[in-house]
């Protein structure tokens, strides 16, 4: 009796150990392994619209959001009036 006892108790332990491990390392399962992972668009769309990134910081903003300085395909895009200064002050320096 102590010896089932005993086995029941290693097989539970074993099982709790499996759950943990698939918990914390969820990438090793065969299920997933077997699946390939889809990769992001290489427009960058996501589910806010089409992201651009800010030139001056290197930040990926929703279009919709971002500050549009130009225009047609020489518009950059920033996150923030901050980088848009910056970013023309850095310009204008190296201009000069």
């Amino acid at each position: 009796m102590a010896e089932l006892v005993w086995i029941v108790r290693t097989i539970v332990i074993l099982l709790i150990i499996r759950v943990v491990m698939r918990m914390l390392l969820p990438g090793q399962s065969r299920a997933r392994a077997a699946r390939p992972t889809p990769r992001p668009p290489d427009s960058r769309e996501r589910a806010g619209g089409a992201l651009v990134r800010d030139p001056h910081c290197g930040t990926y903003i929703p279009q919709a959001r971002a500050l549009k300085v130009g225009i047609g395909d020489n518009a950059q895009y920033f996150c923030s009036a901050a980088c848009r200064d910056a970013f023309a002050a850095a310009r204008d320096s190296v201009a000069s």
